[in-house]
C-alpha cells in the first residue's frame, strides 16, 4: 500500500506512506527557502517520489488534507510574504470592517499588489482559467468545492493519475492520528487531545483510542474555543509576526512574574472561558485583535507575555484535567497548533492523573500529511509504525561551491569530533550538515547550529549575527544518551535520537 498526502496553505508540504511506515515527508518551504511557504507543494511531492523510487501510477490513494480550503494563502503567498505591517493593514482594513463594520470586502482586491500567478499551478491552463477575485476570506460553500476541483486537477495532471484516488481527509482527523499514531502509545482508553485556531470549523476535538481505531468524543467549534486565535493576535498587539513568532511570545513570558500577570490574565479571561469540557467565547467581541489592542495598550510587553502565557497555561490544564475525568484516563497524546506551546506542554505533564504523555514534534499543519497516512492506514485495518525520529527529508549532497562563502565561513568535510572539538573550544560556531533532512520546525542535529554552552556569549552571538532573532531567545542544549540521568528529572532516554556521524560542518568564523 502506498500513500500519498499534500497539505495546503501555510507550510504546504507533503507525507509518503508505505504500507505502514512513513518513509518520507517534507515542506515546500526547504525547497522555496521561502519559511512558512503557502506554495503548492510540487517540489516537496517530486523528492517524496525520487527518494523512495516511487512512480506515480504505483500510488493507491491520494489525500487532500482538509475539506475546506482556499487560495487566497497561496495566490498571495500569505504566510511567507506578509509583513507586521501587512498584517496589521488586513486587520483594520479588511477584519474590522468586515467583523465590526458589517462591510463587504475582498481581500484579494485589498492585497492584490502581492498576487503572483506566474508559479505552479496558477500558470497552467486550468489555473489561468479560475476567477481568483471572487474566492472569499472565509472560505465560502462555493470556494469549498471549486477549490476542491482545482487541486484535484492539479494532483491529477502532475502526477498522471485518475481524480477518483484524490479525496479529502478532515483536519482535525489528521492531527488527531498524528498524535496517536506517531507517538509510541498505544493503550485501549487513551485520550487524544488536537487544538489549534481552525480547520474545517473546528479548533479542538477529543478521542478515545479503543485499542483498534480512534473515536471521536467531543469536538469543538471555532467561534467557541478561539485560545490560538488569542494567541496569535496577542503577538500581532506586540508587533511581532502572526502565525510564526508565537513561539517569541513564549520566550519572552519567563522575563516578568509580578503581579502585573494576573492583570494581563483579566484581559483574557473575558474573552474565553471554560466550564468542565465546554468553553464559552463572549460573542460581544467581534474582533479579538481590536479588543486586545484596546485593552492591553497600558501594559508593558514583559506583562502581556507573562499574563498570555500563564492564562493559556491554565486554561489548558484545566480543560485536559476535566477532559481525563470525564473519560477515566490516564493516558494522553496532543496535537495542532497549540500543542507547539512547550511550557503549556510542561504544565499539562504535571497532571497528577497523567502516567504517560506523548506530543508528537512540529504538530502544526505542516505534519497533517503524516497524520492522513495514518488515518487512512488505520482504516486499511492496518496498525502503522510510530514514528522513530523525524529524519524523514532528503539526504544532504552540497558540493562546497553550492554554499555562500563570503568571507564568513569556511565549509570542511567532517573528519573526527577533535577536529569539531577544537572550533567549538575555540568559541566558534558550528553549522552541521548531514544525513536525511528534519521534519518541520526544528533542529535535530542534522542541520543545526552547534556552539558552546559554557560560555554565555555565545548565545548572544547566535541571536545577533546568525539567527538575528531577539536577545531574549535561549537555546535548547544536546545532551548524550549516556550523561541524560545527571540533567534530568524525567525518564526520557526512550525519546532521545541522535546520530553518530557527521558528513559535513560549517564553522562560523565571527
Amino acid at each position: 500500500m502506498k500513500v500519498l498526502a499534500v497539505t495546503l496553505e501555510r507550510c504546504s508540504g507533503s507525507a509518503l506512506l508505505i504500507d505502514d511506515k512513513i518513509v518520507f515527508s517534507s515542506s515546500e518551504e526547504r525547497y522555496t527557502r521561502k519559511k512558512s511557504d503557502a506554495l503548492f507543494p510540487k517540489n516537496s511531492i517530486t523528492a517524496a517520489l525520487n527518494y523512495t523510487g516511487t512512480k506515480p501510477s504505483d500510488l493507491d490513494h491520494i489525500i487532500i488534507c482538509g475539506n475546506k480550503l482556499s487560495l487566497i494563502p497561496s495566490i498571495l503567498r500569505e504566510y511567507s510574504t506578509f509583513s507586521v505591517n501587512d498584517q496589521i493593514r488586513a486587520m483594520e482594513e479588511y477584519w474590522y470592517p468586515k467583523l465590526v463594520l458589517n462591510q463587504e470586502k475582498s481581500f484579494v482586491e485589498l492585497f492584490k499588489d502581492k498576487i503572483n500567478l506566474e508559479t505552479y499551478p496558477f500558470n497552467t491552463e486550468w489555473g489561468k482559467k479560475f476567477d481568483y477575485f471572487k474566492l472569499e476570506n472565509p472560505y465560502s460553500v462555493d470556494d469549498e468545492t471549486k477549490v476542491s476541483e482545482f487541486f484535484k486537477t492539479t494532483l491529477s495532471s502532475l502526477l498522471n493519475v485518475d481524480k477518483s484516488i484524490i479525496t479529502h481527509t478532515e483536519h482535525d482527523t489528521c492531527h488527531a492520528a498524528y498524535a496517536l499514531y506517531g507517538s509510541p502509545i498505544r493503550e485501549p482508553n487513551t485520550l487524544i487531545v488536537t487544538a489549534d485556531a481552525w480547520g474545517d470549523d473546528l479548533s479542538a476535538t477529543l478521542s478515545i483510542f479503543d485499542g483498534q481505531k480512534i473515536n471521536r468524543v467531543k469536538e469543538y467549534d471555532h467561534k467557541k474555543f478561539q485560545l490560538a486565535r488569542i494567541y496569535r493576535y496577542t503577538t500581532l498587539v506586540m508587533r511581532m509576526l502572526a502565525n510564526e513568532h508565537e513561539y517569541k511570545v513564549m520566550g519572552l513570558a519567563p522575563y516578568y512574574s509580578g503581579p502585573k500577570t494576573q492583570e494581563v490574565e483579566k484581559v483574557f479571561e473575558k474573552i474565553q472561558s471554560l466550564d468542565n469540557l465546554d468553553f464559552s467565547f463572549n460573542n460581544d467581541i467581534k474582533d479579538i485583535y481590536h479588543y486586545l489592542n484596546t485593552n492591553l495598550k497600558n501594559f508593558r510587553f514583559d506583562h502581556i507575555a507573562s499574563g498570555l502565557q500563564s492564562f493559556t497555561e491554565k486554561l489548558l490544564v484545566n480543560w485536559i484535567t476535566n477532559s481525563m475525568k470525564e473519560f477515566k484516563t490516564d493516558n494522553l497524546v496532543y496535537s495542532g497548533g497549540i500543542s507547539m506551546n512547550v511550557k503549556a506542554n510542561l504544565a499539562i505533564s504535571k497532571i497528577r492523573q497523567i502516567k504517560k504523555f506523548f506530543v508528537c514534534g512540529s504538530g502544526t499543519d505542516e505534519t497533517l500529511p503524516i497524520g492522513a497516512c495514518y488515518d487512512y492506514a488505520e482504516n486499511a485495518g492496518k496498525s502503522p509504525k510510530h514514528l522513530s525520529d523525524l529524519y524523514l527529508g532528503d539526504d544532504s549532497s552540497y558540493a562546497n561551491e553550492e554554499l555562500p562563502h563570503n568571507g564568513e565561513l569556511t565549509v570542511s568535510n567532517f573528519s573526527s569530533t577533535d577536529q569539531m572539538l577544537e572550533h567549538l573550544l575555540e568559541n566558534k560556531i558550528i553549522g552541521v550538515c548531514r544525513g536525511r533532512m528534519e521534519m518541520g520546525q526544528r533542529a535535530l542535529g542534522n542541520r543545526s547550529i552547534i556552539a558552546d554552552p559554557r560560555n554565555p556569549l555565545n548565545v548572544e552571538k547566535i541571536n545577533t549575527s546568525i539567527k538575528n532573532r531577539d536577545f531574549w531567545m535561549p537555546f535548547a542544549p544536546s545532551v548524550i544518551e549516556e550523561a541524560v540521568d545527571e540533567y534530568f528529572a524525567t525518564d526520557i532516554s526512550s525519546t532521545i535520537k541522535y546520530h553518530h556521524t557527521l558528513s559535513r560542518i560549517v564553522i562560523f568564523k565571527k
